[in-house]
C-alpha cells in the first residue's frame, strides 16, 4: 500500500446487512476453521483492493471471530491489517491504528517479517498523511529496515517511495526525486504497475512543488495511462484530482475545473472523504478565480461539511492514546520476563540455601539470614528505583503532550505558504518544549509576523510561551491594533495583568521582533523589544540593522511606549527576525559563543542562495559549530522575501 502526497484516497462502499452475500455463504460451508479464517482475510484484501470498504470491515470481523476460538496469529495479523487500511481509507484514523497496533502486538512475539514490515509501513503512511513527520519517519525507517534483511524489493520500493513522500513535505525535493527514480527501478525489476503508477505520480507532484509543470504534466498522464488499465476508481480518482490541481497551479482555470469535476464524481461513487474535502477546497479558490461567488460559497460549504467529518481533536487524542497504549504494553511485556526471570534466579539460590543447611547446618543458617538481609534490602532498593523511574516516565509523558500543545498554538505550514510563500523558519528547541516561538496573523489587508523569546527554556519557557502568545492573538483579534508599537504595548499590559493576579511576584516576560505587512504596498512597520530586524537588501547586498526598544515585555521599571518604524523595501529583500539562541551557541574551534557578528557574516555569504539552500546551510553551520557541546538556548530564525 504506498502513499501519495497530494490527495490520499479514503473510499467507502455500500454492504447489506440485511442478509449475507454469497462470499460469507461460501465461506460458511468450509469445514476446517483455518481454511475459513484464510478465506475471510482473502476476502476482506480482494474488497479494499477494489473500493469495498465496508465490505473489508464485515469479512475481517467473520474472520475475527474464528480466531478467537482459535489460535491463527498470522492470521489474525493479516485479518486485523486488512481492517486497518479499510478504516484509513474511509477517514478513521483512529479505529485504523487501533487495528494496526494490535496487529503489530501479535507480530512482536510472532515476528513475520513480510507482515511485520508492511504493518509498520501501514502505520508510518496515517503520521505521514497528518504531517507527524518525526512519528511517519521512525515507522518508515523500522519498515524499511525489515525488508533490506528479507530482500522484499516490492517492500524495499514501498518504504523508499513512503519516504521520499516526507522529503517532499520537508521541501527537500532532490533527495525526494532520487528516491522517487530508485523506485522505479525496483518496480520494473519485479514488474509492479501499481508501484510504477505510484512512481510516476509522486515525482510529477515533486515537480508540481518545484513549479516545474511540463515536467509534472508528463508525469501524471504516465501514471493516468498505467492507472486507466488497472481499472480501479480509486487510482483514476486521484490522478483527475492531482491534474487537476496542476492545471490550477498553472492558470488554466477550465482544464482544472474539468479534471475536478471528474474526480468528484467518482468521490461522490465511492465516498472518498478525504479526495472530496480536498477537491472542495481547490475548486472554492477556483470558482474565486473564475468570477463565480455563488459556486465558490457552495463549494466552501461543501469543503467544511467533509473537513469538519474528518479533522477533530477528538481522532487526535485517540491515536496518541492508541500510540502510548501500544508502547506502555510492550513495557509491561519486558517488565513480566524481568520478573520470571528474578523468580527463576530466587528458586535456585532458595534450592542451594536448601541443600547447604543439609549439608552444614549453622553454616547454613548464617547465610540463610544474610541473603533473607539481602533480598530484603534488594527488594527495597528496587521498589525506590521502580518508582523513581514511573515518576520520570509521567514527567516525561506530560512534558511530550504539552509539546503537542505547544506545536499546535504554532501557525501552520499551509498559512505560512499562503500569507509568505517565500520563507523559512528554523525552529530547533533546546528541550522537548520551548520559550522561543513564531507567530502569524491576517487582519483587514494586514500580514502580521513576529518571533519571540520568553523568559527561560523547557517547561517555564513553555508556558509564558503560550500567556504570550495569547496575549498578542487579544491585541490584534480582541483589541484590532495593526502598528507593531501599539500591540507590543498593549501585549504587555496584558501579560503585566495576567502575571499580577496572584501575591507572587513574577517578573517573567518576553523579547520579540513584530513586523506588519500590507498588502498593497512594499512597506513594513516594525517595532522590537529588545531583539533588532535585519534587512538584507537586494540592490546593495549589504545589511541594514533597525534598533529595538531596549526593554522587554513585562514588569521594567523606567518603561517607555514602544517605537514603530516605517520601512520602505524593494523586491526581494531578505527580512530577519531572529532570537538570541543561534548567536548564543558556544563552539567552534575554540569553543566560544558564536555572537551575532559572526551570524550576520553567515547571512551574508549565503543571502545569494534560494531559501531553501540558505536554510540548509545556516542549519549545518549551526551543527557544525555546536559539535558535541550541549544546546544553550531554544533557537528561532524565521526570514520572509518581499
Amino acid at each position: 500500500m504506498k502513499f501519495n502526497f497530494l490527495f490520499v484516497i479514503f473510499c467507502l462502499s455500500v454492504f447489506s446487512h440485511g442478509q449475507k452475500d454469497t462470499t460469507v455463504i461460501r465461506i460458511d460451508k468450509l469445514k476446517n476453521a483455518k481454511d475459513r479464517a484464510e478465506q475471510f482475510d482473502d476476502a476482506a484484501r480482494n474488497a479494499w483492493e477494489t473500493g469495498e470498504y465496508y465490505k473489508t470491515i464485515e469479512y475481517s470481523k467473520f474472520g475475527l471471530e474464528i480466531c478467537e476460538t482459535n489460535v491463527f496469529p498470522d492470521i489474525e495479523s493479516k485479518l486485523l491489517n486488512n481492517r486497518g487500511i479499510a478504516y484509513d481509507y474511509l477517514g478513521d484514523y483512529p479505529a485504523a491504528l487501533k487495528n494496526f497496533f494490535k496487529a503489530l502486538r501479535i507480530q512482536d512475539k510472532e515476528d513475520n517479517p513480510y507482515l511485520k514490515a508492511y504493518i509498520l509501513s501501514n502505520i508510518g503512511l496515517i503520521y505521514s498523511n497528518q504531517e507527524k513527520i518525526d512519528l511517519a519517519l521512525e515507522y518508515h525507517h523500522k519498515s524499511l529496515k525489515i525488508r533490506k534483511q528479507i530482500n522484499d524489493l516490492s517492500g524495499v520500493s514501498a518504504s523508499l517511495n513512503n519516504i521520499a513522500i516526507v522529503y517532499v513535505m520537508q521541501e527537500n525535493y532532490p533527495s525526494a526525486l532520487e528516491n522517487y527514480i530508485e523506485c522505479i527501478r525496483y518496480d520494473k525489476k519485479v514488474g509492479d504497475q501499481i508501484g510504477l503508477s505510484d512512481d510516476y505520480n509522486n515525482i510529477a507532484l515533486c515537480y508540481l512543488e518545484m513549479k516545474e509543470y511540463e515536467k509534472a504534466e508528463e508525469y501524471f498522464f504516465d501514471a493516468l495511462k498505467i492507472r486507466e488499465t488497472l481499472d480501479n476508481p480509486l487510482y483514476i480518482a486521484q490522478c483527475y484530482g492531482n491534474i487537476g490541481v496542476l492545471y490550477y497551479n498553472s492558470g488554466k482555470y477550465l482544464e482544472a475545473k474539468g479534471y475536478f469535476n471528474r474526480c468528484l464524481e467518482i468521490g461522490k461513487e465511492i465516498g472518498a472523504k478525504e479526495l472530496m474535502k480536498m477537491s472542495y477546497e481547490t475548486l472554492v479558490k477556483l470558482e474565486t478565480e473564475l468570477n463565480n461567488p455563488d459556486a465558490a460559497f457552495e463549494n466552501y460549504r461543501m469543503f467544511i461539511a467533509y473537513r469538519d467529518s474528518i479533522d477533530n481533536s477528538e481522532n487526535t487524542r485517540l491515536q496518541t492514546e492508541l500510540e502510548l497504549n501500544y508502547k506502555f504494553e510492550k513495557e509491561k511485556e519486558a517488565e513480566r520476563l524481568i520478573r520470571e526471570k528474578k523468580e527463576v534466579q530466587a528458586k535456585i539460590i532458595l534450592y542451594s540455601v536448601s541443600i547447604g543447611f543439609f549439608l552444614i547446618v549453622i553454616f547454613s543458617t548464617l547465610l540463610f539470614r544474610r541473603w533473607k538481609q539481602t533480598t530484603s534490602q534488594k527488594k527495597i532498593i528496587e521498589e525506590k528505583n521502580k518508582l523513581v523511574e514511573l515518576k520520570n516516565e509521567e514527567i516525561l509523558d506530560s512534558i511530550t503532550y504539552a509539546k503537542r500543545i505547544q506545536t499546535a498554538i504554532l501557525p501552520s505550514k499551509q498559512l505560512f505558504n499562503e500569507l509568505f510563500p517565500n520563507h523559512f523558519i528554523i525552529y530547533q528547541p533546546k528541550d522537548i518544549v520551548a520559550g522561543d516561538f513564531y507567530w502569524l496573523e491576517e487582519k483587514n489587508g494586514k500580514k502580521f509576523f513576529a518571533v519571540a523569546d520568553c523568559t527561560g527554556h523547557g517547561v517555564p519557557g513553555a508556558i509564558m510561551s503560550v500567556i504570550c502568545h495569547n496575549a498578542l492573538n487579544r491585541s490584534v483579534r480582541e483589541f484590532g491594533l495593526v502598528k507593531p508599537g501599539q500591540i507590543l504595548d498593549k501585549t504587555r499590559e496584558l501579560i503585566v495583568t495576567e502575571l499580577s493576579k496572584s501575591d507572587q511576584s513574577v517578573t517573567d516576560g518576553m523579547d520579540i521582533s513584530l513586523c506588519v505587512f500590507d498588502k498593497n504596498s512594499l512597506t513594513v512597520s516594525w517595532a522590537g523589544a529588545n531583539n533588532p530586524l535585519w534587512i538584507f537588501r537586494n540592490e546593495t547586498k549589504e545589511f541594514e540593522e533597525w534598533k529595538s526598544n531596549k526593554q522587554p515585555i513585562g514588569v521594567y521599571g523606567n518603561y517607555v511606549p514602544f517605537t514603530t518604524h516605517e520601512i520602505e523595501l524593494v523586491p526581494n529583500d531578505r527580512i530577519y527576525l531572529f532570537t538570541d539562541g543561534f548567536a548564543d551557541q558556544f563552539g567552534g574551534d575554540k569553543g566560544k559563543k558564536m555572537m551575532k557578528r559572526v551570524f550576520q557574516e553567515r547571512l551574508k555569504e549565503t543571502g545569494l542562495l534560494t531559501l531553501f539552500e540558505q536554510k540548509e546551510a545556516l542549519e549545518k553551520f549551526y551543527n557544525d559549530w555546536k559539535g558535541g557541546l550541549d544546546q544553550v538556548d531554544d533557537v528561532c530564525v524565521g526570514c520572509i522575501v518581499v
